[in-house]
């Protein structure tokens, strides 16, 4: 009778004992998930060390007073981006199927470069004259930019990016009510879905009509990525 109550006592024990570590062993082996999803495209100006710049400026050359209006080889020329204010496009998976990168004028066909109180003002998308005379618009003022992204350097910005299918565009001039912007950067379908690079000196042209007021001015640009 002792031997049998030890018998069951030892095989109770060993039940439990398996049941016991059946569960430690489930409990030792969690199941961890993690999702990554796709971002928005985007473009903006960065620094050297990809921080954004508060206050982007690009100057073209001064010109000297002239009596007769300065375009062609005589025009102001300058660069847009540089290497320490990046325009970039920035693509984590947002855009499958290609986009755009575009500038322009900020406020529009009726923006004009103006002197700091607005009381001097020139044209930035005239035709007239080749941009030397006023074509009809509202403001009476000569004057033309010619953006050209093609002189540019494309710059990609990622371990996996390659500039296959992004194209840089051509030399185009602002013409009102026509060309109200200039497309810059442009990837077809072909391009990587996951994309960052950036452009640098991008060529500007711009013609000054005769009799120009001696003046400091500016205009605004806004840059814009649509995804196509």
């Amino acid at each position: 009778m002792n031997i049998k109550r030890i018998n069951l006592a030892f095989i109770s024990m060993l039940l439990v004992l398996l049941s016991f570590s059946g569960v430690a062993s489930a409990a030792s082996t969690p199941d961890l998930t993690q999702s990554i999803t796709a971002g928005t495209i985007s473009t903006d100006i960065l620094d050297g060390s990809r921080v954004p710049v508060g206050s982007p400026t690009f100057a073209l050359g001064s010109k000297t007073f002239s009596f007769n209006c300065q375009s062609g080889g005589s025009a102001s020329t300058g660069l847009l981006a540089s290497a320490s204010q990046r325009m970039y496009v920035i693509n984590p998976d947002g855009a499958d199927n290609g986009w755009t990168l575009a500038v322009a004028a900020t406020s529009g066909i009726t923006s004009v470069w103006e002197n700091a109180g607005a009381t001097q003002t020139y044209d930035f998308n005239d035709p007239g004259g080749s941009g030397c005379t006023d074509g009809g618009d509202a403001d009476t003022r000569g004057g033309q930019l010619t953006i050209d992204p093609s002189v540019s350097t494309l710059t990609t910005d990622c371990v996996s990016c390659t500039a296959t299918s992004v194209t840089k565009g051509t030399s185009t001039a602002f013409n009102q009510g026509t060309t109200d912007s200039v497309t810059l950067l442009n990837a077809g379908s072909g391009s990587d879905d996951v994309w960052r690079g950036y452009l640098t000196d991008i060529g500007l042209s711009q013609s000054i009509p005769a009799e120009q007021s001696v003046d400091s001015y500016d205009i605004n640009f806004t840059v814009t990525v649509t995804a196509s």
